[in-house]
């Protein structure tokens, strides 16, 4: 009796089930098929078993593990023989309570995207593609500490951060969190990685970029600099949105675009009369379907939102001779904060001016100061009295 393995793989046409490649001790090769006659690796997908019941071609997944799939290949073997035989075959019976992984992902993946915003939905989803490609259990239940430590190295291994790896397990485990499931990893299993320290802008860099700018790139860096918001709300506000009889911008929710802002919280930041006379100024440059009230400041020329800010960004800085790599948008959101700090500004103040919610969360953004003022302090502390009140103390031998 016949039974094959075969593999769902991806090409350029679509998804295609091809046959797999044996080595020479009959094993199946991992990751390999044939495909228009020719051995060709593919890493996606998963295996298949086929075989034929009254003339009908059957078939049914049998996961991801070469393995697995050659032993599942014998079993039916020997099933069908001994049906072809005459010899009743009991199938083992399927626990129906027990939780399918792969139903569970897709509820869980559909209950997101209704009750969160589409670039959280959009994260959950890229993880557990991620880990239903590597995982080979069917069952929710079955799953245990172990696979997930498989699944960090996995993920390691396909030159993917540290931070990025503990992003994706932390979504897999708030989807077993939510199956009922406790948490199988414990903080000491995660990936370390370093936490950067939060960038600012030095005034010597921004004069720089400032040079080989566009006008509307200048008036952009000035609006980023001087209201701390992300890059995303900038993209979605217009022109009414900016009050110039109270210096204040607002960030609002915006149906039109199906935009709203983070954790879906809206807010008004007050802005100096500086950036407000740029913002004027860059008003009248624009054209007149530009410049109406529900017109976005920074859209593109068509009116759409400016979804490429951070290439443009960088684009600059290479321009200016700067290195692309360290220049980000965030950094003029963190310029905003520290500036705010060190001025005096109350941390509750400016952490509601940024749409902050917990207090660590702003803290980051008070770096030490960097001035010549600091720079004389400490050149004093190590040439003063109390250094050379030191220097006539004897050691003894």
């Amino acid at each position: 009796m016949q039974a094959n393995v075969v593999k769902r793989v991806q090409i350029l046409r679509g998804d295609r089930y091809c046959a797999v490649v044996f080595n020479d001790r009959g094993c199946i090769q991992p990751n390999w098929v044939v495909f228009n006659g020719n051995q060709e690796k593919h890493p996606e997908g998963c295996y298949y078993l086929e075989w034929r019941e009254n003339g009908r071609r059957k078939r049914r997944s049998v996961g991801k593990d070469a393995t697995v799939a050659l032993e599942s290949k014998i079993r039916k073997i020997k099933e069908l023989e001994a049906r072809a035989a005459g010899l009743e075959v009991l199938a083992p019976k399927e626990n129906t309570k027990r939780l399918q992984l792969r139903f569970a992902i897709s509820e869980f993946l559909e209950e997101i995207k209704l009750s969160r915003q589409e670039k959280t939905w959009r994260g959950y989803k890229v993880a557990f593609g991620y880990f239903l490609q590597f995982c080979s259990k069917n069952y929710v239940e079955d799953i245990q500490r172990i696979d997930l430590l498989r699944f960090a190295d996995f993920l390691l291994k396909k030159k993917l951060a540290s931070r990025t790896v503990c992003n994706k397990l932390n979504c897999v485990m708030t989807f077993l969190s939510a199956q009922g499931m406790p948490r199988p990893l414990k903080k000491h299993d995660m990936p370390r990685f370093v936490k950067k320290e939060v960038e600012i802008f030095e005034d010597d860099q921004r004069i720089d970029l400032y040079r080989v700018c566009s006008l509307q790139h200048r008036v952009l860096y000035d609006f980023l600099l001087m209201t701390g918001l992300r890059e995303k709300e900038a993209c979605y506000i217009t022109w009414d949105n900016i009050r110039f009889g109270a210096n204040v911008v607002e960030v609002r929710w915006k149906p039109l675009f199906n935009w709203s802002p983070k954790n879906f919280k809206e807010r008004e930041v007050p802005v100096p009369d500086q950036l407000l006379q740029s913002l004027s100024s860059y008003r009248k440059s624009l054209p007149s379907k530009r410049s109406t009230p529900e017109s976005l400041i920074f859209g593109t020329k068509s009116g759409d939102p400016d979804l490429h800010m951070l290439r443009g960004h960088k684009r600059n800085a290479r321009r200016a001779g700067l290195k692309p790599k360290n220049f980000r948008l965030h950094k003029f959101r963190a310029t905003f904060a520290t500036t705010h700090l060190r001025a005096g500004v109350d941390i509750r103040t400016v952490m509601t001016w940024m749409g902050q919610s917990t207090f660590e969360s702003i803290s980051r953004y008070l770096k030490p100061a960097r001035t010549e003022e600091v720079i004389d302090m400490v050149n004093l502390s190590f040439t003063g009295s109390t250094l050379a009140k030191q220097k006539k103390i004897s050691v003894p031998d």
